[in-house]
C-alpha cells in the first residue's frame, strides 16, 4: 500500500512539471502575437496564460451578451484600456440560475450597467442592414434607436416579389395551444397562414436560404418542423428568436403565438427580444399575431403599425 501511495506521488509530481512546461511552451508561442484570441470561457480557463503575457488592451465583442463575472475574469492587473462592444437593445446574458439572476440582477451585463450608469459612450446610428420601411419600426421606440439613419444602400432594395407590402402585421383572434409539459406554447393558425406565406415565397423564385421563420417559443418551432417538408421547403430556417441574434436574412416571417383570454404575451414582454425579433429582416418582414395584446402590453407594441385580417 505504501508503495502505491509513494508512485501516486512520484505521478502527481510528474503531472505538474509536465503542466507547468506546457505552461511555458504556451507561454513561448503566444508572447510575441499581437492579438490572443479566444472567448470568454477560455479566457477564464487560461487566465495564467494571461497573467504572463499581461495584455494591456481588452476587446470584448457582443458585450452586452456577456456575463459580468465574464468580464472580470477576462482582465489582468496589467489591463490599460477595455473596449465593450456590443448593444445592450438586444439580448440580455443568459444565466443558468434563473432565480439568482433575477434577485442579483445576474442578467445585466457589464455594458448595460455602465451605460445606464452615464458611462461615456459612442453609438453607431448609420445601418446598412434593414430597408427604410422597417428600420423605422426601431427609430419610432425612443428606447431602441430613435437617432437610427439608413445608408443610401438600404434605400435601393427591390421590393419583395409577389407582395404587395414589404412590411405588413396581420392580426387575428385565433387561441393559442399549450404544450405538454405547459412551459411552451403554439398556435396553428400562425404556423399555417406563415407555412403558407413561406410557400408562395418560394414559387416566387427566393431561395429557401433567403427566408427565415422566426418565432418565441419552441412549441411553435416543433408545430412549423411539421408542418414544412424538406422536399419542399429545402434550407428554410425555422428559429428561436433567442438564437438569431446577430443574423439576418432578406425576408423574416415573424410568429407571435400568444393568443389568450388574459391577454399574456409570456417572452415576448421584455423589450430587447422584440428589438431582436424585428431588426433581423434586409428586404421583407411579416409579422402575424394577436396585436392588441401586445400593443397594450408593450410600448413598443402601441406603435405598431396594424393591418387586421
Amino acid at each position: 500500500m505504501q508503495e502505491k501511495y509513494f508512485h501516486c506521488k512520484r505521478n502527481e509530481k510528474q503531472a505538474k512539471l509536465l503542466r507547468e512546461a506546457r505552461v511555458e511552451e504556451d507561454v513561448e508561442i503566444i508572447k510575441d502575437a499581437s492579438i490572443i484570441a479566444l472567448t470568454t470561457t477560455g479566457a477564464s480557463k487560461y487566465h495564467h496564460l494571461l497573467q504572463r503575457t499581461q495584455p494591456r488592451i481588452v476587446v470584448v465583442e457582443e458585450a452586452a451578451e456577456v456575463l459580468e463575472a465574464h468580464i472580470v475574469t477576462s482582465l489582468t492587473k496589467n489591463c490599460q484600456h477595455l473596449v465593450l462592444i456590443g448593444d445592450h437593445q438586444q439580448l440580455r446574458p443568459n444565466p443558468t440560475v434563473y432565480e439568482l439572476a433575477k434577485r442579483y440582477h445576474l442578467d445585466i451585463s457589464f455594458c448595460e450597467r455602465l451605460i445606464k450608469n452615464n458611462f461615456p459612450k459612442h453609438r453607431l446610428n448609420l445601418q446598412h442592414r434593414m430597408r427604410p420601411e422597417i428600420s423605422h419600426l426601431l427609430k419610432i421606440h425612443e428606447e431602441f434607436y430613435p437617432d437610427l439613419q439608413d445608408h443610401d444602400s438600404v434605400k435601393a432594395y427591390d421590393h419583395v416579389r409577389g407582395v404587395e407590402k414589404d412590411v405588413f402585421f396581420l392580426n387575428h383572434n385565433f387561441a393559442e395551444t399549450a404544450e405538454q409539459d405547459d412551459r411552451s406554447r403554439s398556435n396553428k393558425f400562425e404556423a399555417e397562414f406563415l407555412t403558407g406565406l413561406c410557400r408562395y415565397l418560394l414559387q416566387q423564385e427566393y431561395r429557401p436560404d433567403q427566408i427565415t421563420i422566426l418565432t418565441a417559443y419552441t412549441g411553435q418551432l416543433w408545430c412549423f418542423r411539421n408542418l414544412m417538408p424538406k422536399s419542399v421547403f429545402g434550407s428554410v430556417k425555422v428559429c428561436p428568436v433567442d438564437r438569431y441574434q446577430g443574423e439576418e436574412n432578406d425576408i423574416i416571417l415573424l410568429s407571435l403565438v400568444r393568443s389568450n383570454d388574459k391577454g399574456n404575451i409570456g417572452f415576448l414582454k421584455i423589450a430587447n427580444r422584440v428589438c431582436v425579433a424585428l431588426s433581423r429582416a434586409k428586404i421583407g418582414l411579416y409579422c402575424v399575431g394577436t396585436l392588441p395584446y401586445f400593443q397594450n402590453k408593450t410600448m413598443c407594441g402601441k406603435r405598431l403599425p396594424t393591418i387586421y385580417r
